[in-house]
């Protein structure tokens, strides 16, 4: 799926389909270091995870840049994963049980993928403002209200880098949002919401 010229945006919903036998020879495909990062999950599913959110990198660098192989990773100080080769190239991979996605820019980025999860009291108000709260929950879908403005929050966090170590209640301040373009899609269907957050200026 394209965004925008300078970007793409790379997606895979039915990962589920892969069976236990087809997921492991991807994970024999992968380079020994994503590999050994696919092995450390106990379970399948986060193997699978793992290994899909690479493949889903590999083709957004392929189809955006026309980079082939396969880079490698480094890691800034907050844990953030970068291209050794390719450091003016941006990247973000998120995964949830029900999809696996990349998006792939010139510019910094962020992208996260979430099931649609219960909005519960306690957890709704460690994570929202008070204007977050209210929306949450005079929502006629206070599910995806709030599964939708975690993403976005999650999102903005990987396009600067740091994760989830600032106060959560302001990141989606609109001062904090300067320069900063964020698209959600919601898929019930699926049952998933994905936001992309993008360094516009």
């Amino acid at each position: 799926m394209l965004v925008e010229a300078r970007e793409i945006f790379c997606i895979n919903d039915h990962i589920e389909d892969l069976s236990e036998v087809q997921t492991e020879r991807l994970i024999a495909s992968l380079p020994e270091w994503r590999r050994e990062t696919a092995l450390r999950f106990k379970h399948l599913q986060g193997r699978r995870e793992c290994a899909v959110g690479y493949i889903e990198l590999l083709r957004g660098l392929r189809l955006r840049f026309g980079i082939g192989g396969m880079p490698a990773f480094a890691y800034n100080e907050h844990e953030k994963p970068y291209l050794k080769e390719h450091p003016d190239i941006h990247f973000s991979i998120s995964h949830c049980k029900a999809a696996v996605g990349c998006l792939v820019s010139d510019r910094p980025c962020g992208l996260d993928i979430e099931c649609i999860r219960k909005a519960k009291d306690g957890l709704v108000r460690y994570t929202m403002s008070p204007e977050e709260v209210e929306q949450i929950f005079s929502s006629p879908f206070p599910d995806i209200t709030f599964s939708r403005l975690w993403t976005q929050k999650e999102a903005v966090l990987k396009l600067f880098g740091t994760g989830i170590t600032d106060d959560l209640h302001h990141v989606l301040e609109p001062e904090r949002l300067q320069g900063i373009r964020l698209q959600t899609i919601e898929n019930p269907y699926r049952g998933y919401i994905y936001t992309i957050a993008i360094k516009s200026s």
